[in-house]
């Protein structure tokens, strides 16, 4: 068998147990009501990288289905997205609202939950004075208003926190690690494109999410400005040497990571490929924050427990004890930055947490 004929059928295998163990995974979300995974397309992907005609991306499912189209697509005001994570981000929110809605009108102050990976998240939400005294009408009806926004900041967090699992070597599936995908030029920005397109989509009139989600799809894509298949092609030519070396799993070295994730400005700004759409400009996305909750005098206190075998060295990153449970608004900036001193070749033996009394100042 000579390498081409080789590598082919290294590459129909890998689908196929892709396929596989989408279908398995899915299946098995699906009884509880739980986002499905999807495999998101990327640069030394084991099963290819897949270019898709935005014609062709088919309808969105909360549930598997088989006339749902993802892969990578190329924008001109957003660069390269990547469908698997808009659509599993967007399924992630709308399950977290859900979970978010549940807990307010029953009143819970405390509650977990999982997505996907092993990590448990703690909630601790903290009530108006006056809730108890308000009627079951009103509960209900705050409950629907912040419900979205939560569910947005939940999705958001997790998904963070999702990228500095892979980026220390959590592997998803359990096969590869996922390392050489974490915080790629269009992941932040495509799961923060998914969370805004939920929110949309569950406000949406007509009740029904799926269907809304398939229409906002196409119409953020064409403001976006969307480009054929072929043109993504192009423009993953052109950034291959810069940005990546290396055209398979193993080979690939990532040269630039995005690690924007909203912690300084707020905001994810997508990046461009220079010359693909001479003129166009970047088109930012605002990262859910919990304004609303305030208003109405809630609060809220997150806290993850990693429970992956990639805990050690998280927390040996920033000098974090091991009975300790991480706090995304005190140790997400402390670990993005040292994995940005990683990245740029200092070696970082710890980034100490913070007093929580310093970031409050």
């Amino acid at each position: 068998m000579n390498p081409a004929e080789l590598g082919k059928n290294i590459g129909l295998c890998s689908r196929l147990i892709a396929l596989l163990l989408a279908i398995i995974l899915s299946g098995g979300c699906q009884g509880s009501g739980k986002p499905r995974l999807r495999f998101g397309a990327f640069f030394g992907s084991p099963v290819g990288m897949r270019f898709t005609e935005p014609a062709a991306l088919g309808n969105h499912s909360f549930g598997f289905t088989l006339n749902e189209t993802n892969g990578m697509v190329y924008t001109c005001r957003g660069g390269f997205v990547d469908m698997g994570h808009v659509r599993e981000a967007a399924d992630r929110t709308a399950y977290l609202r859900e979970v978010a809605f549940q807990n307010l009108i029953h009143g819970k102050r405390k509650f977990t939950f999982r997505v996907i990976d092993p990590s448990e998240y703690w909630v601790t939400l903290s009530y108006p004075r006056d809730w108890d005294d308000y009627s079951e009408q009103k509960r209900e009806a705050i409950a629907k208003d912040v419900s979205i926004p939560l569910g947005q900041y939940l999705a958001h967090t997790s998904l963070i926190w999702h990228e500095i699992l892979t980026w220390h070597g959590f592997a998803t599936a359990g096969i590869f690690p996922d390392t050489i995908s974490a915080f790629s030029w269009e992941d932040t920005y495509s799961d923060l494109l998914g969370i805004r397109l939920a929110g949309q989509a569950m406000r949406d009139e007509r009740g029904q999410y799926d269907e809304a989600m398939t229409d906002l799809i196409f119409q953020e894509l064409d403001e976006l400005g969307v480009q054929p298949a072929r043109v993504a092609r192009e423009a993953a030519k052109q950034i291959q040497g810069q940005w990546f070396t290396g055209g398979f799993y193993f080979l690939v070295d990532m040269k630039r990571r995005n690690l924007d994730v909203g912690l300084d400005d707020h905001r994810i700004t997508p990046w461009l490929v220079p010359d693909i759409c001479p003129g166009a400009e970047p088109r930012p996305y605002f990262v859910p924050d919990v304004k609303l909750l305030g208003a109405y005098g809630f609060d809220i206190e997150v806290e993850i427990e990693p429970r992956v075998l990639e805990k050690g060295k998280i927390y040996h990153s920033i000098g974090l004890a091991g009975s300790s449970r991480i706090r995304p608004r005190i140790d997400f900036p402390a670990l993005m930055a040292a994995i940005e001193k990683r990245e740029n070749g200092s070696v970082v033996s710890a980034v100490v947490r913070k007093p929580e009394e310093e970031l409050n100042e």
